[in-house]
């Protein structure tokens, strides 16, 4: 049987992030080993409204971050492309602040993503069938925000709250949301931006990806060709990890490519 295989991940942590538990270099590592051709290092930085402070994210992390991705860039340089990316979490938050930030630190890829609404985390909402409704649209309301004003390549997991939302067994569709996600989709498509397909759902007890493949079909029916996959691993094991699950998920959502991206410039690649 031919191996249907996609060599590009392009979502994971090294233990640079707080919640990463391998070290860049073992990412890379374990990455060559499994057969990659390239990867994107999307360690986090997270966003905040203005007053709350940030015990780690600063210039001195992402120099950190730099200094540890170039050290792997010329290691292996020979044996993977290695690609300086970035998650953004609510970068709407801190607009001007964020946009410093690209100006100033030049990333290959850059993720989107939105793991809070305001400044509480979704895994920190108390989900019950009363409210859920309520934070679906909200949470919806926030990724329309940052899909509308800030500058990023592609939208990360973008049924996120799906996953939180499952561990007080509340079920999430967003895909119900069709006036929502086409508001979001049409501004991502119009500004020449993407989404991924985080696998990282599919071994978390939701088995799909995020988002959904009713989601992904939406988003092609609206004219969505962008598109990345990534594992959103924050350890050696889960690099690539269902990947092959994926691609036909990606076949079957009406894709025959994903993207790559080199400074902020994005590749298509067939499949």
């Amino acid at each position: 049987m031919i191996m249907k295989r996609i060599y590009q991940d392009y979502h994971m942590h090294s233990s640079i992030s707080p919640d990463g538990n391998s070290s860049m270099e073992d990412m890379c590592r374990s990455a060559i080993d499994k057969g990659f051709k390239e990867i994107a290092i999307t360690d986090h930085y997270e966003f905040y409204i203005d007053g709350v402070a940030s015990y780690r994210f600063n210039e001195a992390y992402l120099d950190e971050y730099f200094i540890a991705i170039n050290k792997c860039k010329d290691k292996f340089s020979d044996r993977i492309i290695i690609k300086k990316a970035i998650e953004l979490g609510q970068q709407h938050l801190q607009h001007e602040k964020a946009n410093r930030i690209l100006e100033s630190y030049k990333f290959d890829f850059v993720l989107a993503s939105v793991h809070k609404i305001r400044n509480l985390d979704l895994s920190q909402i108390n989900y019950n069938h009363s409210i859920i409704d309520i934070y679906s649209k909200r949470y919806l309301e926030e990724v329309y925000e940052l899909a509308d004003n800030e500058d990023f390549d592609c939208l990360a997991h973008l049924d996120l709250i799906k996953r939180y939302a499952s561990k007080n067994n509340i079920k999430v569709n967003l895909a119900k949301y069709k006036d929502e996600l086409s508001q979001i989709f049409k501004r991502l498509i119009d500004k020449n931006k993407g989404i991924e397909i985080n696998t990282s759902g599919l071994r978390q007890g939701l088995n799909e990806p995020m988002p959904s493949l009713e989601i992904l079909k939406l988003y092609r029916a609206a004219g969505g060709e962008i598109i990345t996959l990534g594992s959103d691993s924050h350890n050696i094991q889960d690099i690539g990890r269902d990947f092959e699950k994926a691609y036909d998920i990606i076949k079957a959502a009406g894709f025959d490519s994903i993207y790559t991206f080199d400074n902020r410039e994005s590749k298509r690649i067939q499949l």
